[in-house]
């Protein structure tokens, strides 16, 4: 029992403080080569002959291009990156939940929408015209297109890709960050959909942003929910799980030799119907008895007779009666409930009920 509670605060202490990070990285970490990872990403963008640079930094006056594929960004790192984008730049954000995104006009549900096609439908985005489809793994959010704002794969009301421009610089909002994973990357026009968007000249410089919760921000990267919860209260759980592990080892500690309980007295099968008649004998009570006796007759007789042991008194007489040469007047007083005021009638009737038993149950029947 010790064991087992030790076993279960070591899983417990593990969970709270947050098990090691895989060397291959976070969800949409850009050095990452997992299926959720974005190093794929990188690559294309450097190929397609950006200056494509992973940064956990505002963005510098000489980038072209921010991508923000999660936004886990504190309050003052979002104001210096709101200004850098009244300035000129063109920050493409791919999480619904920012606040630089366009309000939500509609998103997958956990059970739902998984592996969806998005449809360009109509576009007014030019670097976006000539892509057709786009493939999502885990579903897309569609935005409403704000007045002023340019869109693409929208359906008139809703649009996947919307353009809002800010200051002299652009906003981009993009459904959903799964689009951009290395396990999409190269399904439907998503490769096309992320060099038009982050390397449409090359030789133009784009920021990566990556990793900027590790600088103090509030936000939780993606899946990395023990982030949410503040050192203090982390080791005040360790501390309360590593004090009941305590308590329920000390508890489940038992000093000294184990002590031999002492067994219940076996007693004999016929001592206790030989004890059980005694009791009735010295009640006084031979009807008692009798009905005692009776109901352990038509027991016997209706599992072997085949009316089973719950038939009347009147079916066990008839059927005992039809299949054994004994007289009809001793099978009903044997099975009947009838009074007996005697010793001497109760001694009659267990007279009776032996040789029924003789004749029935030890093969005489016919």
């Amino acid at each position: 029992m010790a064991a087992v509670l030790l076993a279960i605060g070591v899983l417990a202490v593990t969970l709270l403080v947050g098990a090691p990070s895989s060397s291959h990285g976070r969800d949409l970490d850009p050095a990452s080569t997992q299926s959720d990872g974005t190093k794929a990403l990188v690559l294309l963008l450097q190929a397609s002959g950006a200056h494509a640079v992973v940064t956990d930094h505002v963005p510098p006056s000489g980038t072209d291009v921010a991508v923000l594929l999660a936004d886990t960004t504190s309050r003052s790192f979002t104001d210096q990156l709101e200004s850098w984008v009244e300035a000129g730049g063109v920050l493409v954000v791919a999480d619904h939940y920012s606040s630089f995104a366009p309000p939500v006009e509609s998103s997958p549900t956990p059970f739902g929408d998984a592996e969806i096609r998005v449809a360009r439908g109509s576009c007014d985005i030019p670097a976006l015209t000539g892509l057709f489809d786009l493939f999502s793994p885990t579903g897309a959010t569609r935005y409403r297109t704000p007045d002023g704002s340019s869109s693409c794969f929208a359906d008139g009301s809703r649009a996947f890709v919307v353009d809002t421009p800010t200051g002299r610089g652009h906003v981009v909002a993009v459904g959903t960050p799964d689009v951009f994973t290395n396990v999409a990357l190269d399904q439907g026009d998503n490769a096309g959909l992320a060099v038009a968007l982050m390397a449409p000249i090359p030789g133009h410089r784009v920021d990566v942003l990556y990793g900027m919760s590790s600088r103090g921000s509030p936000a939780a990267s993606r899946g990395d929910l023990g982030s949410l919860v503040p050192t203090g209260v982390k080791l005040g759980l360790v501390e309360l799980v590593l004090a009941f592990g305590l308590y329920a080892w000390w508890r489940a500690r038992r000093l000294g030799r184990p002590v031999i309980e002492q067994q219940p007295v076996q007693i004999a099968g016929s001592e206790l119907v030989s004890a059980h008649g005694n009791l009735l004998q010295q009640t006084r009570e031979p009807d008692r008895a009798a009905r005692v006796l009776r109901r352990d007759l038509r027991r016997r007789l209706g599992d072997r007779l085949g009316v089973g042991p719950h038939a009347s008194p009147q079916v066990v007489a008839e059927v005992t009666a039809s299949r054994t040469d004994l007289p009809r007047d001793q099978i009903e007083r044997a099975v009947n409930d009838l009074p007996v005021r005697s010793e001497e009638e109760l001694l009659a009737l267990a007279h009776d009920i032996d040789a029924i038993r003789t004749e029935v149950l030890h093969g005489a029947a016919k």
